[in-house]
């Protein structure tokens, strides 16, 4: 009696730990990820028409910049990428690298007069592109024609 009382007890404190290791260690990280994912589609809807005409202020600039560190760092937060992506329907290491580039790319050319960056007319096609890109790397919403 005793012993099964026991057994019960370690079986209900190893079914908890288990949770809640899986849930901190995997769960936990994909949330933010995703949250991560969120953000960049609510920037680039919310600032829409700044972006593609390349007239945005420096505070965007540098938010693009860094949602696309925060990608890259949540990614790493999440053990076993290669496998658990696939479970949860997350983007591959390529693709991640690819929007992430473009995030980057489109930080650089969004600001209008940049000193760093020649006048170019093709900037917002330029840009439109990169959002493209995102859109289909990322598999998140980032301009309103895709609804």
């Amino acid at each position: 009696m005793k012993d099964s009382i026991f057994l019960t007890i370690i079986a209900g404190v190893s079914v908890f730990v288990l949770g809640q290791f899986f849930l901190k260690l995997i769960l936990d990280p994909i949330v933010a990820f995703k949250t991560v994912l969120g953000e960049v589609s609510a920037l680039f809807l919310r600032e829409q028409a700044k972006i593609t005409n390349a007239h945005a202020s420096a505070e965007l600039q540098e938010e693009i910049k860094r949602l696309s560190s925060l990608i890259l760092s949540h990614r790493q937060a999440i053990p076993w990428y290669r496998w658990v992506r696939f479970l949860f329907g997350l983007p591959s290491e390529d693709a991640l690298i690819s929007s992430c580039k473009s995030l980057n790319w489109i930080g650089s050319f969004v600001v209008e007069g940049s000193p760093r960056i020649p006048p170019r007319q093709d900037v917002p096609i330029e840009i439109y592109k990169e959002m493209q890109n995102i859109n289909k790397q990322l598999r998140i919403r980032v301009t309103y024609s895709e609804l």
